[in-house]
This record gives structure tokens, sequence and C-alpha cells, in this order.
């Protein structure tokens, strides 16, 4: 969009269309000062080249605008608009771009007259835009009589361009691509805030990577590897390039020296520790040396050295990019951890290895250097899928592990979709024998109604009541009864009854009683069942926001010795990082185990849904537990996803009026009672 000042600049261009003007004369005319004129020209050929509209700059001289009728028309409907309010995620990506593009004359009044909103309201967008980027690093400043500007490393301000400049700034038409890896809402957000020339060059180096090195990189990272190089061609252009010392990749990309044979000891202690190996920066390399053929740009050492950053961050579609020993690690403790959580045969799932080897290496390097992607499975993983991501959510320990970091979100929704493909391929279905009085013509009519209700049961055998001695003789997992039978019988763990009509309630013990069959996790219910009590539970009137929701909560569990005063600095600084909304309006914040004295649950119900990241939330399950024991992390998890995935359950729940009530509704729907 162009500001108020930029449009007025840009009709005194339109009126001395094809003559030489000077910033002087423009500054008389619009009784600005020549300091501001300067400023705003930067938006005004910026708003040019977007346009494809002429504006000849000659030094010394001035500016010599060259506008067809068709574009002095366009300017004349843009500023014939009337100003309009923007919602306040819009208004922060642009104080955000003009921020982070090095603008230091900006005041709280020119927002506020641009954004066409109070003062105030600048005033708190910019207050929580500066808690945001201090996360990346970049530190606001407010200087009287001079402006708010930000500063930051070069580094830190790409990164955060990318992920605050999420809203196309101006009413440009994106440029057409005929890739369709690249969204045309990102194309349309690149081409308006970072150039659509910049956009064009860096998609046509990455193609011309993809045809030297015979690599078809996915959907997503090529999307990402689109955004992050667009970003820094349009820093180069404007002089704001990286320096060596910005870029702490020691070790993890090979230095640009090290050209000797495959094998030497440089390339191998790069190969063990690093998360770059030599094709990445050959693919920079050549990327680069395609921008100075091509298009006349010679990039830097350093700016080569970012561009084999990026390239380390993505994947191929049809073949491995690389590999390290931090992801082959990850994947073996990942895939035996997620077997037990399951209680599934993960470990011999060879296309589940060979798709988390292809995924895990550049999942690993973005989540180091903090590159981030769009997951666009994400919604769907939350809303449909919700018990199997928060399930997945457990194994960010893993990349902390390693990493020092906690992966997004978007990287957690790529695992579960991923195990949820390899559950699917290998279902688990639970053998059940069905014990009646009615005849075997009446069995049968019982056992198809299980079977069509249920379909992870498949009833092998329809006995009556004489065969109950022999039950042993029988391989099943389950044993189904719709009469009363002898009293030793009921002792079994497998067994169950169900009324003969097969009810609502039958159903829903019958899939609870087969998803601890496949789990194994019967033996942890009543652990679970410990970690929740009335007295942790939290009816939250009025809540602001989820920093002060879980400083109160935090707390409680400090009071109570349930914690340590650590774990309050652990949860917030993990929601910092990442909001922990699983989808369904409900989150599970949590802390490291090391400052957790006693496993814990704290229940926290909002009369309202408040902002939990990019979802909403109004149930919150305040997690103090040792997710490093297997037996603890599933005993919650067991209940937990039942509670997701039962329709109809965090509803019900929502109807609880007070703690009392919340907490019977849990205990009745887990079956407790």
């Amino acid at each position: 969009m162009l500001s108020e000042k930029g449009l007025l600049i840009i009709e005194k261009l339109a009126e001395h269309n094809n003559e030489l003007v000077t910033s002087k004369a423009l500054a008389a005319s619009t009784g600005m000062s020549e300091r501001s004129v300067k400023t705003y020209l930067k938006e005004v050929a910026d708003f040019c080249e977007q346009n494809s509209m002429t504006l000849d700059r000659k030094p010394g001289k001035g500016m010599k605008p060259c506008f067809s009728d068709a574009q002095i028309g366009k300017i004349l409907d843009v500023a014939g608009r009337k100003s309009a309010a923007v919602s306040q995620k819009k208004r922060q990506n642009y104080i955000s771009y003009i921020l982070l593009s090095g603008w230091d004359t900006y005041t709280y009044a020119l927002f506020s007259e641009e954004l066409n909103v109070s003062k105030n309201v600048i005033m708190d967008d910019i207050n929580e835009l500066d808690a945001e980027l201090l996360l990346f690093g970049i530190k606001v400043h407010r200087t009287a009589g001079y402006g708010i500007y930000a500063t930051g490393s070069e580094l830190d301000i790409r990164k955060a361009m990318r992920h605050f400049c999420r809203y196309p700034i101006s009413d440009k038409q994106v440029i057409k691509t005929d890739d369709h890896r690249l969204s045309r809402r990102a194309a349309e957000v690149i081409a308006n805030n970072f150039r659509s020339v910049n956009l064009s060059m860096a998609v046509d180096m990455i193609h011309h990577v993809e045809r030297r090195f015979d690599i078809i990189f996915t959907d997503y990272t090529f999307q990402m590897l689109a955004e992050y190089i667009a970003i820094a061609l349009f820093r180069v252009d404007v002089e704001k390039e990286l320096k060596t010392d910005e870029l702490d990749l020691s070790n993890r990309i090979c230095d640009a020296a090290s050209d000797g044979d495959a094998g030497t000891e440089t390339e191998q202690q790069v190969q063990k520790n690093g998360f770059v190996m030599i094709e990445h920066e050959n693919m920079a390399k050549e990327a680069a040396g395609f921008l100075e053929r091509h298009h006349g740009i010679s990039l830097s050492q350093p700016e080569i050295m970012y561009l084999a950053m990026l390239f380390s961050c993505a994947e191929g579609q049809n073949r491995v990019v690389m590999s390290c020993e931090e992801a082959l690690s990850i994947e073996d403790e990942m895939i035996v951890y997620l077997s037990n959580l399951l209680a599934a045969n993960l470990i011999e799932n060879e296309l589940l290895r060979e798709s988390m080897r292809s995924f895990l290496p550049g999942s690993i390097a973005r989540t180091h250097f903090g590159i981030e992607i769009d997951n666009p499975f994400l919604s769907d993983i939350t809303q449909s899928y919700a018990s199997l991501f928060t399930v997945c959510f457990t194994v960010s320990r893993y990349y902390e592990k390693y990493t020092g970091a906690m992966p997004s979100e978007n990287e957690i929704a790529f695992i579960a979709l991923q195990v949820g493909g390899a559950l699917h391929r290998n279902p688990m279905t639970v053998r059940a024998v069905l014990i009646g009085a009615a005849g075997y013509a009446t069995g049968s009519i019982i056992a198809g109604k299980i079977e069509n209700r249920v379909p992870d049961v498949r009833i092998v055998s329809i006995l009556s009541s004489d065969r109950i001695e022999h039950i042993d003789e029988y391989d099943c997992d389950l044993i189904l009864s719709t009469i009363d039978t002898r009293a030793d019988i009921h002792k079994d763990m497998r067994f169950l009854y169900v009324s003969p009509l097969i009810s609502a309630q039958d159903e829903k013990n019958i899939r609870n009683k087969c998803f601890e069959l496949m789990t194994g996790q019967s033996a942890e219910v009543s652990e679970f069942s410990q970690m929740l009590s009335e007295e942790f539970i939290i009816f939250e009137k009025k809540a602001k926001n989820r920093k002060d929701v879980l400083k109160r909560a935090c707390q409680l569990l400090i009071n109570k010795g349930i914690v340590q005063s650590e774990f309050a600095r652990d949860v917030l600084e993990r929601e910092k990082v990442e909001a922990t909304a699983v989808g369904c309006n409900i989150a599970i914040p949590h802390g490291k185990p090391e400052h957790v004295n006693r496993c814990q649950i704290l229940v926290i119900r909002l009369d309202k849904p408040i902002e939990w990241g990019e979802r909403m939330a109004d149930m919150i399950f305040l997690l103090a537990i040792n997710f490093d024991s297997v037996n603890t992390t599933k005993a919650f998890f067991h209940d937990f996803t039942k509670l997701l995935n039962e329709n109809g359950a965090t509803d019900r729940l929502r109807e609880a009026a007070s703690p009392h009530e919340l907490c019977a509704a849990i205990r009745k729907e887990l079956g407790w009672n």
C-alpha cells in the first residue's frame, strides 16, 4: 500500500509526467521537508517498479516520470479511495515491514495517520511487536524527536521479515509463475513486499539448481527457498549485505576453499558434525553463478554461504539431499519412542523410515537455523487428527537435544502426517470372541452390528454359553459377552460385557477396550487418574492473554510444591517459540521434566476463547509430567487422546459450570467412575 504522503508525491509526479522533477520541487509542492520527500521516494519507487511504471532517476538532475495514460488513471483511482482501518494483524504486518526495512523517520503520529487508527492503538501494536521481535534478536527503539526504528543483525532481520511480513503491503497484481509449488498467496506476498523481479530471479535460480543437480524440491521447501532467496536479493539490492561474522556456520558449512578430494579429513569432519555438506555449497555456487551470468548480480562469499544454508534446509522429492549423524540418531530415537508411546510396530516400517530419512535432515537444519516453512496440511492435521498431532508434539524433545532449539508446529505436523500414514498402512485389528445365548443366527446379527460400528473389531468366533469353559482354545484379543457369565472370567483383562442391543454406551466401551488392548496401556489408567483432581482445576474469567493465564497457573503449581520455580520460565519460553495449541480449542503447555517434583495436570477452563498463537483456546491442560518416562507419557496420552477422539466429548466438558462438575465430567468420559 502507498502511504498518504507517498500517494501525494506520486500524484505530483503524474502532474509533471515526462518532465524532470527535483526533490526540492516536490517538497515545495507537497508542503513536506526535502528529507521527508527523499524518505517517501523509496516507497514511491517500489510502487512504480511493482506496477511497471517507469521512473527514471538522473543523479544531480532529479527524476523523470514516464507514465502511460492508463497508469496515470490508476494513480488517480488509488488517490480517490478512502482510507479504511485495517485489522491488527495487517497493521502489525505493515509496521514490521517499515521497521525491518530500515525506515527511521516514522513516528506514532505517522503510523496513526497512515493506518487510520489512534496513536494509542499504534503504541499497543508496537509494544506487542517489540516483545515478539526480541525473539528474533531485533530491538525496537523509540527516540523523542527522531522516530521509531529497529536494529538487529542482517541475518536476524531477514528471518524476521519472512516471519512478520505475511500480508502484501500494496495492491500489485502477482506475477505469473508456471510452477505450482509456489502458492499464489506466497507469490503475491513476495512480489508486493520484496519486488517481483526478485521473486522471478529467485525462482530461476532454484530451477537452475534443480536442473544442474537432477533434483526436484518438495513443494513446501521450494516455496521456502523462493521466499528467503527473494528477501536476500531484496536486501542486497538496498545494500544490506551479510557480513562474515553474522553467519555462525562453523562446522556446518564447508569452507569455500576446501575443494579437495572427497573423503579428506576436512570433508569427513563436516559430514560428521555439519548440517550442510559439500553438495549444498555447490548448489549455492551454481545459483550465485547463474545470477551473475543472467542478471549481472554478483554475490559476496557470505551471501553464497547464506544460500548454502538455505539449500541445506530443503528436501528433494526424488532423492535424499543429504544425510548426517544427527538425523539418523533422531530418526532411530523418535521411531522407538513413538512405537512405545503408540504401542505400534513402527520400528520395522521401512516406508516410514525412508520418509523420515528424507524429511529429518532438512527439518533439523531448519530448526537449528530458525528457517520457517508453511505446512499446507497443518489446519487439517490439528483439527482432524488432533490426538496424533498431540502425541507427536512430544518428539520436540529430540530436536532440542540435538539442535538446542524447538521445532515449529509445521515441522511436528509433517511428522504426524508420516506416522499417521504408517499407522494406516499397518492397521491393528482386535480379534474378538462373542458369547451369547440366543443362537448362532442372532449372534451373527449382533456380531455384524459390532463390526459395523467398531471397525477395529473382527469377530472370529460366536460361542454359546456352554463353550465358556473352553475359551482358552480360541485365539482372541477380546471376549465380548451378552450374558452374565461365571465370575472368574470377569477377571480376564480381555472380558467386556455388552447388551444384545449394542447401545451407544456399549460401542464406547468397546472402543475404549480396543484402545487399551492395542496400546497395552490399561495398567496406567489409575496412574493418570492420580494426576487429575478437583483441587487443580481452575475456572478463569476475563482472561487477557495466555501469558497471564500461564503465570497464575504455574504459580499455583509452585506454591503447592508440584514444580520448581524454573518450571514457569520453561513454560513461557516454550510458548514464545511455538504455541502449544493442538486443535479443538485445546492447548497443552508444558515445562522441562527436570523441574517437576511430582506429576500433576492442571486444567484451566476459560469463559471464552483467547488467542493461543495462531489459534484459539478455552481449555488448557498444563502438564507437569515427566516426558522422559514413557510410562508416564503413555498414561497421559492414553486418556487425553480419547477425549479428543470421542465425538462431542470436549463439548460436554465445556458444559461443566464448576471445577467439581468438570472433574466429574472428565472422569465420566474416561470411564473412571
